[in-house]
């Protein structure tokens, strides 16, 4: 499977919303317009990956307050710091899962994140997810945010960049998703 990744564009958005609604099973999905707001404060570091063409993950991130996750389904006004390079939302679809995709579209953040002078990167691992995280470099961390509006389970997470870890741990068939 030959996967490309490039910068979300606007006609993404439908395949991007089947995505989240597909992988998100414990929390309902952001709507459009929350999702969009994301990528317009932070277009370059918001991707997609694609299969012949067919959009098969996602990933919006963005920079934010190191710590402090930024509320679910509600419309950022502006970029709340660039203390670290927050990943807010990982999702690839069942016809791609363990085929590189998730592991693809993390190198590119990662990639990007470093260019970018960033020393740290933050999420919250929801769902089933938290395991993935840890197979890559993330840890868990304090946070002094309620993290109930994410779902059981939640965990603030993040991860030095530039740590010595490789990126390349395989994935699983698990769902990868993050918010």
């Amino acid at each position: 499977m030959s996967i490309q990744i490039r910068p979300v564009s606007p006609e993404d958005w439908p395949q991007i919303m089947a995505i989240q609604a597909e992988c998100y099973h414990q929390l309902s999905p952001e709507p459009l317009s929350v999702m969009r707001n994301k990528a317009e404060l932070a277009p370059q570091s918001c991707w997609v990956g694609e299969v012949r063409g067919v959009v098969l993950g996602y990933l919006l991130c963005h920079p934010w307050r190191a710590h402090q996750p930024p509320p679910l389904s509600q419309p950022m006004m502006a970029l709340a710091g660039e203390e670290e390079f927050y990943l807010h939302d990982l999702a690839v679809s069942a016809r791609a899962r363990g085929q590189g995709m998730g592991q693809a579209l993390l190198d590119q953040a990662l990639s990007h994140a470093s260019r970018s002078g960033y020393t740290r990167l933050g999420l919250v691992a929801v769902q089933d997810a938290p395991a993935f995280w840890l197979r890559q470099g993330f840890t868990p961390a304090h946070t002094l945010k309620s993290l109930a509006e994410y779902g059981d389970g939640a965990l603030y997470m993040e991860r030095r960049i530039n740590d010595g870890l490789s990126t390349c741990a395989a994935l699983t068939s698990v769902p990868i998703s993050n918010r």
